[in-house]
C-alpha cells in the first residue's frame, strides 16, 4: 500500500468569522474553510483510499488563544476553559471539522496535532480527549517534537525564549484551586496586547515584521500608533520589569526576552541546522512559526522545510513585499527504491489540487 504524509501548520482557526449576535469577529485570522475541506476531501478520495495516509498538524492548528470566554481574554486558563474554546471554535466551523471527522474515517487515514504556542489549549488531557473523541477516531499527541523515518518534525516556538513552554513545569499548582496553563511570555503578549490591537486594527498581527508596522503607524496612523506603543511598553513593564524577574537566572531571561522580541520574526533555519547536524539519524526537519514558507539544502541528504501558514500574510520587507495568500504544506512521499522524501507544495483547489513550489 503507498504511503504519504501531509504537514500543515499555523492554521489559526479561532471562532468563526462571524460571532453568534451576527457581529464580524475580528480575531479570526483562519478564512479558507471552503478550501481546506476541499483539501481533505481530495485526500480522502477514491484514490488516496488506497494510501496510508497521516495528516500532522504542526502547531497552532487551533487559535486557543484568540477566543475569548465571555467577552474576556483570561490569563489564567483551567482544564474546563480550555474545553470550552475548543468546542466555540468547532461550533463557529462546523463543515470544516465535520470534514476533518470524514477524513479521519477514511480507511487507513490518521490525525496528528503537535502543540503550538497559538493552541495550549491541546496540553491538558481532557481537551486531547475531547477533540479525538469528537473525531471519532484515535489522534496522535506528540507535546512538542515528532520523530519517524529520519523526518523531526516540531513546530518551532522552543528554539524561542518568548514562545517557548517550560516542558517540566506546564502547569501551574501552588496556591490555587485549580491547575492552570504556565503560559510563556509570548502568549501573555497575544491575549494581554495583541488581541487589543487586532480589535482595532483586524490585520495588525499580519504584518512582518511587526516592528516595522508599529514604528510607522507612529507617522502615518498616530492615533493609532502612539497608544499601541505605550500600551506595548506599559505591557512590559507590568509583565517583566518587575522586580522578582530582575534578579539572576530571571534578569538575563527578561534580558533575552527584550532582545528576541524586538525582533518579533524568529528566524529558524539556524535552529533546524542545529538538529539535523547533531543528529546522524535526521535527515530532514520541518517547521512552522514563522508563517514563511521555505525550503533550504545544507547538504545532499540534509534538509529543511517550513511549511509557512494558511493565512493572509503582510511583509514589508524588500524581499516578499506586499501581501501574500499561499495555502502551503508539505507531503512527505514513500517508495520502494529510496528513502522517503518531502516537497514543499501549494494547494492550488480542485481544478489544479497542487503543485510544487521552491524558496
Amino acid at each position: 500500500m503507498r504511503k504519504i504524509k501531509l504537514v500543515v501548520s499555523d492554521l489559526h482557526i479561532s471562532k468563526g468569522r462571524t460571532l453568534e449576535d451576527g457581529s464580524p469577529n475580528l480575531l479570526e485570522d483562519f478564512y479558507y474553510d471552503r478550501e481546506f475541506i476541499d483539501f481533505l476531501g481530495w485526500f480522502s478520495s477514491e484514490e488516496y483510499r488506497k494510501y496510508d495516509v497521516e495528516i500532522i498538524f504542526n502547531g497552532d492548528f487551533l487559535n486557543t488563544l484568540q477566543v475569548d470566554l465571555r467577552e474576556s481574554f483570561p490569563e489564567i486558563i483551567t482544564e474546563n476553559m480550555a474545553v470550552e474554546k475548543v468546542k466555540s471554535i468547532i461550533r463557529g466551523h462546523p463543515e470544516l471539522f465535520e470534514a476533518l471527522k470524514s477524513f479521519a474515517a477514511t480507511p487507513n487515514h490518521e490525525i496528528t496535532v503537535i502543540t503550538g504556542n497559538h493552541d495550549p489549549a491541546f496540553l491538558w488531557p481532557t481537551v486531547r480527549d475531547f477533540f479525538a473523541s469528537f473525531l471519532e477516531t484515535e489522534v496522535r499527541y506528540p507535546l512538542t517534537q515528532y520523530r519517524f523515518d529520519g523526518f523531526h518534525i516540531e513546530h518551532g516556538n522552543q528554539h524561542t525564549v518568548v514562545n517557548a513552554y517550560e516542558t517540566k513545569k506546564l502547569f501551574l499548582h501552588d496556591g490555587l484551586d485549580e491547575p492552570i496553563l504556565n503560559l510563556p511570555f509570548g502568549s501573555l503578549f497575544v491575549i494581554k496586547f495583541l488581541n487589543k490591537v487586532k480589535q482595532r486594527r483586524g490585520y495588525a498581527d499580519k504584518v512582518r515584521p511587526l516592528r516595522k508596522y508599529l514604528m510607522g503607524s507612529l507617522l502615518n496612523d498616530p492615533l493609532f500608533g502612539w497608544p499601541s506603543v505605550f500600551r506595548l511598553a506599559w505591557f512590559l513593564i507590568a509583565s517583566r520589569l518587575r522586580k522578582k524577574y530582575l534578579t539572576g537566572p530571571e534578569m538575563l531571561k527578561t534580558w533575552k526576552i527584550l532582545v528576541e522580541g524586538f525582533r518579533f520574526t524568529p528566524d529558524l533555519e539556524n535552529a533546524a541546522r542545529k538538529v539535523l547536524f547533531a543528529n546522524p539519524d535526521v535527515h530532514t526537519v520541518l517547521m512552522g512559526h514563522t508563517h514563511r514558507a521555505m525550503h533550504r539544502r545544507f547538504r545532499a541528504d540534509k534538509e529543511y522545510f517550513n511549511t509557512g501558514t494558511w493565512n493572509d500574510t503582510i511583509y514589508l520587507d524588500i524581499e516578499n513585499l506586499g501581501r501574500s495568500r499561499k495555502l502551503t504544506f508539505a507531503m512527505i512521499e514513500y517508495n520502494d527504491k529510496d528513502r522517503p522524501r518531502a516537497k514543499l507544495m501549494e494547494w492550488r483547489g480542485l481544478a489544479r489540487p497542487f503543485l510544487q513550489v521552491e524558496y
